[in-house]
């Protein structure tokens, strides 16, 4: 048995290093397809909530994106967008909301996954590039404990004093909320252009739209703007 170990290990490395030189120009013909990019985005998180919640959340985000070239029009790309908030459990509305920080449960960083096709336009040369896309997004959301509050402390509303939870045990329904019914798949549709700054640099501007696909299924009687962002933010491509 140790006999046919070695003899396999010996074929098996043998054949690695045999063959990594006759990969290496198809690895580096892929990751020469491959374009990135790091943005900065405002997203507004729209919101009906009354006086139950705070505001709209306009929060900033730090992402990146990588795509891989089909053809000069066509490319698949996938991103990574952060974001962060503070939010709180309402009992009445049964639902996690955007607190301010004296109604705070958790403190929640989106993580914002995208998986798109990407379509380029070129309508004057070499000049822009007009961009389109659009797929699906996950927003898997990290739930933490409250800064600056024990998870042992009564649990407040806004205009109820008197929840009955604990706030470890809103931040457990914050977490099941995010998590529970698929509320983290969205479609995200949008568009940008890109102006070359030099061979291999561009620097443009990106607007989307995510559209919370989860409410089809959830049966939920919410707002009609509960759940959708919108995403204003600049780009900078390297080639």
């Amino acid at each position: 048995m140790k006999f046919f170990c070695r003899r396999f290990a010996v074929l098996t490395l043998g054949f690695i290093f045999t063959a990594l030189p006759l990969q290496a120009q198809g690895i580096k013909g892929f990751f020469e397809t491959i374009d990135w990019s790091v943005r900065g985005t405002v997203i507004f998180f729209p919101e009906k909530n009354g006086n139950e919640s705070a505001p709209m959340p306009i929060l900033p985000s730090l992402g990146g994106a990588a795509s891989y070239t089909i053809s000069e029009r066509i490319a698949v790309e996938v991103s990574l967008d952060l974001y962060g908030n503070t939010y709180d459990y309402s009992v009445r509305l049964e639902r996690a909301i955007p607190a301010n920080d004296e109604f705070r449960s958790a403190f929640v960083i989106g993580s914002v996954l995208g998986f798109q096709p990407v379509f380029r336009f070129h309508p004057k040369g070499d000049k822009f590039t007009l961009r389109a896309f659009g797929g699906l997004s996950l927003d898997l959301r990290i739930v933490f404990p409250a800064y600056g509050i024990d998870d042992n402390e009564s649990h407040t509303n806004d205009r109820n004093p008197h929840t009955g939870l604990n706030i470890k045990q809103a931040k457990e329904k914050i977490a099941s909320y995010f998590w529970g019914g698929g509320r983290f798949i969205f479609i995200v549709a949008g568009g940008g252009i890109d102006f070359p700054i030099t061979d291999g640099l561009d620097l443009g501007m990106d607007l989307r739209l995510w559209v919370p696909i989860w409410r089809m299924w959830s049966g939920e009687d919410l707002p009609f703007v509960e759940g959708f962002r919108i995403g204003i933010g600049f780009r900078i491509g390297f080639k």
